[in-house]
């Protein structure tokens, strides 16, 4: 015998998500007591469409679209305006059934806003590090130098983007560095590391330009707690008439 509506209700209402049973037009026929509990609008508007954020009004029909089509549920990240008129963040499923949609929902709002302000901190301190004189980075320590991460810096004292060295070994920044002093800087580097100490090197690169600049580096290792060597970091810039080594 199937289940009465009541005891479905009842069922539903233990679930500490959001789950609710759409018609094929979208409209609420069932909401679980958690749903309610966040977003429930007495005598307000069956269509869920109208709690969305606009913005996410096209992909909310696209996914009802990929749920109706297939047969696996389909998952996103949605906005909706609860009844207070405050924004919150669901990650939604949801999936096709004989004349109706079924949607679990998880209150993923503290999760986006902790993620927004890692965000607006990591974008506060890449335009401070863009801001300052000469190239930050973070690398491997190898020989080629491979750039993990090059600050915009880089474009004004080589000639090259920040994007042109990183993550490469075809053109990674010991392409510039003088053969002269490539061993001189690799060495520099190795007997500082197995010190732990900072390094502190000036030699000569070649720019983009074809133009040959003296360069004053600085930096240090990174490491695990092992006490191996995980990376280096450090900043470089233009020292015109800077005391060379010799080769």
């Amino acid at each position: 015998m199937d289940p009465h509506p009541t005891e479905i209700a009842d069922l539903t209402d233990r679930y500490p998500i959001a789950l609710l049973r759409l018609d094929r037009q979208g409209r609420i026929v069932h909401a679980n007591a958690a749903w309610m509990r966040q977003m429930g609008r007495p005598g307000g508007s069956r269509e869920l469409l109208a709690q969305l954020h606009r913005e996410d009004a096209a992909a909310w029909r696209a996914a009802l679209r990929q749920a109706a089509e297939g047969k696996d549920p389909v998952s996103c990240c949605l906005r909706f305006i609860d009844p207070n008129g405050r924004l919150r963040w669901f990650d939604l499923q949801v999936s096709a059934g004989p004349g109706a949609f079924y949607l679990a929902l998880n209150d993923a709002t503290s999760r986006r806003r902790a993620d927004a302000r890692i965000e607006a901190s990591q974008r506060g301190a890449l335009s401070l590090l863009d801001g300052l004189p000469g190239l930050i980075y973070r690398g491997r320590n190898n020989r080629q130098w491979t750039m993990e991460f090059v600050s915009a810096g880089c474009l004004q004292l080589t000639g090259y983007p920040a994007a042109y060295l990183t993550d490469t070994y075809e053109h990674s920044y010991s392409t510039l560095i003088l053969e002269e002093y490539t061993e001189y800087v690799w060495s520099g580097v190795q007997q500082a590391l197995l010190r732990r100490e900072p390094y502190e090197l000036v030699y000569r690169i070649r720019c983009a330009n074809g133009t040959i600049k003296d360069v004053w580096e600085k930096g240090a290792g990174i490491y695990a707690e092992t006490g191996e060597v995980l990376g280096i970091e450090g900043v470089i810039v233009d020292v015109a008439g800077g005391k060379l080594p010799t080769a």
